[in-house]
């Protein structure tokens, strides 16, 4: 079905679902020709392209998993690639920084793919060509530079490629260029608004494009307040494995609680992260993707490890995803509670005057605390910071105020637990 890529209206509900069927099809029979893992993975499982035919099969697959990549999918592709080597025109790749890097290859058309989809969620977030973008990700093995990038020049938007680092010159530029638009990671987005307000700038931003980080309504509402935003933050969503940013995006009716999951390209579940149990709508669990269109490395039933939950299509004809809540690695259990680090941020960015934190975890003896940087050190503070983790973590978390200014910035991902 040929239709514009970048219009997030250009289908109804019932010719995504036939577009759905007929890519998954063919998904399969190409990777039972020519991608040697998954021949292998769909033979072991007792599975042939006759037998998942629609996508209420897709059950029957088995789970692929980040180890999968890291084993036979580094690099260039590996095992997974489902073209010749010389139809792959590059990579991009997660940092490694515990392990082996997970690659994704891509084709011309994957990259053309990609493009359209992330000028899909730049327009629905409110992106126009008559926007200046600053792209603030960072550029290189990081998808999230090039694909916010080429997204927003396929709309007509004019792009600022700054990456990360040299934040003063950053707050010039956005303001000798009159820039409108500002993406980047929730925590680089917070030190730039830091920055400007510490010079007492006056820019012309109106829009904030954040992703990369799980973040929580609370953290968007703080980008939207220090940037002096007048129409929003607006979350993206993609990881490296399924193409990039692209995958979901926030709209401006959607108020931090959903982003639209773009199903003509991507089959999404949401699975038990232990048992791997499809879950209901309006469950809370892991997500799974399927990729239905990417060509140099489809992925079937990929965990992200990102734990959200499905809900039903508003105004868009396309199903939300919530906003992700976290993820199962970044989990911390604590004396059989699972802690979620976006539930201290849900706490601390309930506070508007208090700045950057971090989540302190000791093993010997097991212990949790927050440190965070406020202006203000009064016990009614404390008390009321305190009160309000206990509620959002189901635990007592003690609070440990420190000076303005004194804790780590990111100019990329945040590490804001540390182990002491």
């Amino acid at each position: 079905m040929d239709y514009d890529q970048t219009e997030p209206r250009a289908l109804s509900q019932r010719e995504i679902e036939e577009v759905q069927s007929v890519r998954f099809r063919a998904l399969i029979r190409r990777l039972w020709e020519n991608s040697p893992f998954y021949h292998r993975r769909l033979k072991e499982a007792g599975i042939d392209p006759d037998s998942v035919k629609e996508v209420k099969d897709l059950s029957k697959v088995p789970f692929t998993t980040k180890d999968d990549l890291r084993r036979e999918g580094y690099p260039y592709g590996g095992n997974f690639l489902a073209v010749p080597f010389r139809e792959v025109v590059g990579w991009h790749m997660t940092s490694g920084t515990t392990g082996i890097p997970t690659v994704g290859a891509y084709t011309m058309l994957d990259v053309k793919i990609w493009t359209d989809l992330v000028a899909r969620c730049l327009r629905t977030a409110g992106v126009t060509e008559e926007d200046v973008v600053a792209n603030v990700y960072g550029y290189g093995l990081f998808t999230g530079g090039m694909g916010l990038h080429m997204g927003a020049q396929r709309l007509g938007a004019k792009v600022i490629p700054w990456g990360t680092g040299r934040t003063e010159a950053l707050v010039k530029t956005l303001k000798d260029f009159r820039a409108t638009v500002i993406t980047g990671t929730p925590s680089y987005e917070l030190l730039i608004a830091e920055k400007i307000k510490r010079e007492g700038t006056k820019l012309n931003l109106r829009l904030a494009i954040p992703g990369a980080e799980s973040m929580t309504p609370e953290t968007l509402k703080r980008i939207e307040q220090e940037l002096n935003l007048s129409e929003g933050a607006r979350e993206i969503y993609g990881l490296t494995e399924a193409m990039g940013p692209g995958v979901a995006q926030e709209c401006p009716e959607d108020q931090h609680r959903w982003m639209h999951v773009w199903t003509d390209h991507f089959v999404v579940e949401v699975v038990d992260p232990n048992s791997g149990e499809v879950l209901g709508e309006g469950e809370e669990g892991e997500l799974v993707i399927t990729t239905l269109s990417r060509e140099a490395m489809p992925l079937l039933r990929f965990r992200t490890r990102d734990i959200t939950k499905l809900g039903e299509p508003d105004h868009i004809p396309y199903p939300r995803l919530s906003i992700m809540k976290g993820r199962v690695d970044d989990v911390i259990f604590y004396k059989g509670v699972k802690v979620y680090p976006t539930a201290v941020a849900k706490a601390i960015m309930s506070f508007p005057k208090l700045g950057e934190y971090q989540i302190v975890v000791t093993d010997n003896p097991q212990a949790i605390k927050v440190r965070v940087e406020s202006e203000e050190k009064s016990q009614k503070l404390k008390e009321e910071l305190e009160a309000l983790l206990r509620e959002f973590t189901l635990i007592n978390v003690p609070v440990e105020f420190v000076d303005m200014g004194s804790l780590p910035r990111y100019e990329g991902k945040a590490r804001r637990v540390v182990r002491e």
